[in-house]
């Protein structure tokens, strides 16, 4: 095994976020914003620290064979990074590849200032990444366990939010935390019971450090391909849009009848920042089967089921018109 490139942390956190499934949007207004996008029970995300060689080989051909999408917090101006930059910069391209910001040097901070360009650096690397994107955009972030770290939790989060990075929420993970494939597994099947949200970190996945065997990493796929019609698999950046979304969500009638169902959809966050759609759910006639789900230039059929229609909508994107199929 190979010895870790930087000092590591010998305990990780587990999640506790215990929310409602639904969230009234105005009171007998008939909708819902739900917890999770596309009315998934849980949320799980994939974590992946330091830029680990073993990463590219052992996660990344799995990620997109499977379609489920992973969060790689770099650490870019490393001796590991520098050997394997052009393989990242390739892997990069994969819409099942998150890049996230793990600071520069994996050094730690002795105050703010050195935080800032630990933060800026990184960033410029992986925003070079992705040179199409219209920057400012946000980035995941995860703070370098067992270095120096003498910061206040106010000055990170300025920095945090000077450099448009989302701070990862608690974590767990295997070597350390689970013991086993059937431990690793049983995470998402206790954020299932809970409707909760659930974050997986790992390191190395079959070599390098911290290692996660293969076959408990190859089982945890099993499982969430298993569940894919009730688990979102989310990057850290729309997790934390969702949620942010959510919390300042709030829907008005403009008008409902027979004929047509009229919504305006709003949130308190920055639109320039927070642009994911929520997931909602509108009562209807009961008459109605099917029906069409306008906003903007969109236009959508959803299926309606046990008298609700469920769907996609932008907060501050427009009115919101559902009306039945056909009409």
């Amino acid at each position: 095994m190979k010895r870790h490139p930087f000092p590591i942390a010998v305990a990780f956190f587990a999640v506790t976020l215990d929310l409602p499934q639904l969230h009234a949007a105005e009171p007998d207004s008939g909708t819902q914003i739900l917890e999770w996008k596309d009315g998934k029970k849980a949320c799980v995300m994939l974590g992946f620290d330091d830029s680990a060689p073993s990463q590219l080989k052992n996660v990344v051909p799995e990620l997109e064979k499977r379609k489920i999408i992973g969060n790689f917090y770099l650490v870019t101006g490393s001796g590991v990074w520098a050997n394997t930059k052009a393989k990242w910069e390739e892997a990069s391209k994969s819409p099942y590849v998150v890049v996230a910001n793990h600071t520069f040097t994996h050094k730690g901070v002795e105050d703010a200032a050195q935080l800032d360009p630990e933060l800026a650096k990184c960033n410029e690397v992986l925003y070079a990444l992705h040179p199409q994107r219209k920057q400012p955009y946000l980035l995941g972030w995860g703070r370098p366990g067992g270095v120096p770290w003498k910061v206040t939790k106010e000055e990170q989060e300025a920095a945090l939010a000077k450099h448009h990075l989302v701070d990862r929420p608690p974590f767990a993970g295997p070597p350390i935390n689970y013991h086993s494939a059937a431990e690793t597994v049983g995470a998402v099947d206790k954020a299932l019971a809970k409707g909760d949200m659930v974050q997986l970190v790992m390191h190395g996945v079959g070599g390098d450090w911290l290692v996660t065997p293969v076959e408990w990493f190859t089982a945890l796929l099993d499982k969430l391909e298993a569940s894919r019609e009730e688990v979102w698999v989310a990057d850290v950046v729309s997790w934390h849009q969702y949620v942010t979304e959510r919390k300042t969500a709030a829907v008005k009638v403009v008008q409902s009848d027979k004929t047509s169902i009229r919504l305006n959809l709003t949130c308190e966050a920055d639109p320039a920042l927070y642009n994911l759609p929520l997931t909602l759910s509108t009562k209807v006639p009961a008459d109605w089967k099917n029906c069409v789900v306008a906003q903007g230039a969109t236009k959508t059929p959803v299926p309606v089921k046990e008298g609700a229609a469920q769907y996609a909508a932008l907060p501050g994107g427009g009115e919101i018109n559902i009306t039945p199929a056909g009409q």
